[in-house]
């Protein structure tokens, strides 16, 4: 894969960080994939971890087999020029959210683990992480949210197990973690989204599922989080992906679901927090491990990107008369995630894919050079 991207960056002339195919919607630049070629990276969580203004990646490694985190650090170009490993031991991640979890201001680390406790890796501020701590009981992990859910000013967090219950675990203001809270239902759930879905000033929680469980919405209230609602088990789709966002342009959040080996799902916000209506997009060869959504073209209506395992990488653009799909320019492998961000500073969001037995990725968005 590496070696036939440089060749096609070769042959059309690179010049610095920019991918020079100008009639491309996104490129690739052969000098930024990242990570080991045998790694087992799960996602690439970005942010701005050193305090220098632009975005770094968090590479959470190993899924079920042992490997080690890592940070990749932004060159202030877009480009991960220098990397070191994170975390007292090499473990089993999946996800790491990253926020602010003492309140002192840079972000640390909570990360999801196969059949081990949540790790907290505490920031000093310039990207290295001498704390950590463990919270909870040993995992089936596979996603994990933060936010403040029980609007007290500080930072919780939610983990997505696959096959038992759904975990919340509540900030006591100081980064401390002591009180779990067990959600309802045990599902095969996949990934945790935070939104307000019904506009009533609480976070609500939205799990992707497995095994043809549709998605599952938690509602917040006052006394914590109630009995789930479930979408789309009626559809039979394998969901692994799951970002929330007004991609219909009402106003109001709709869920989007990615296919696997099936066209994805929007549920559409009926404006009173329900998901009546039902709209499908892509391919049904699409293999959705993730979704993400931003507006790349910035027309003003959000785009879906899908991270697809074994098949290409793609953006669908939200037209008027519905969804245009864009490949990525590189080859098909086995990408279990995609986070967007503006890593080169240049107004218009990218995406890093995060791969499996392959190097990670960016894609730069260049959907500005074409108008």
């Amino acid at each position: 894969m590496l070696r036939t991207t440089i060749a096609l960056a070769l042959a059309i002339g690179l010049a610095g960080p920019v991918a020079a195919q100008e009639a491309a919607a996104f490129a690739v630049h052969p000098y930024n994939y990242f990570g080991d070629a045998t790694g087992l990276t799960a996602s690439v969580s970005l942010g701005d971890l050193d305090g220098d203004g632009d975005l770094d990646g968090f590479a959470a490694n190993g899924r079920h087999w042992i490997q080690q985190d890592e940070v990749f650090l932004n060159n202030g170009m877009g480009l991960f020029r220098s990397a070191r490993d994170v975390g007292p031991d090499r473990s089993t991640a999946y996800q790491a959210a990253l926020a602010d979890l003492d309140g002192d201001g840079d972000l640390d680390a909570a990360i999801a683990r196969d059949l081990l406790p949540v790790l907290l890796l505490f920031n000093d501020g310039t990207g290295h992480f001498p704390v950590a701590r463990e919270i909870g009981p040993a995992a089936q992990a596979r996603g994990i949210v933060a936010a403040d859910f029980d609007n007290d000013g500080d930072i919780d967090l939610v983990l997505a197990q696959r096959g038992r219950a759904n975990l919340e675990f509540i900030n006591d203001g100081a980064g401390g973690f002591d009180q779990v809270i067990e959600l309802s239902g045990s599902e095969q759930t996949i990934q945790a989204v935070a939104a307000d879905l019904d506009g009533d000033g609480r976070l609500d929680l939205v799990f992707s599922n497995r095994g043809g469980e549709g998605v599952m919405i938690y509602r917040g209230a006052a006394a914590g989080f109630g009995a789930p609602q479930r979408l789309g088990a009626d559809l039979g789709l394998e969901i692994r992906g799951v970002a929330v966002g007004d991609v219909t342009g009402d106003g109001r959040p709709d869920i989007v679901a990615g296919g696997m080996k099936a066209q994805g799902v929007i549920f559409v916000n009926d404006g009173k927090g329900g998901f009546g209506a039902v709209r499908r997009f892509g391919s049904p060869a699409d293999v959705a491990y993730a979704v993400a959504l931003a507006d790349f073209d910035r027309d003003g209506r959000l785009d879906i990107a899908l991270a697809n395992s074994e098949a290409p990488n793609r953006v669908y653009f939200n037209r008027v008369a519905g969804f245009e799909p864009v490949d990525i320019p590189a080859d098909p492998v086995d990408t279990y995630n995609v986070s967007v961000g503006d890593l080169d500073q240049d107004g218009w969001p990218d995406l890093v894919f995060a791969v499996s037995e392959g190097s990670n990725y960016v894609a730069f968005n260049r959907t500005g050079r074409r108008k």
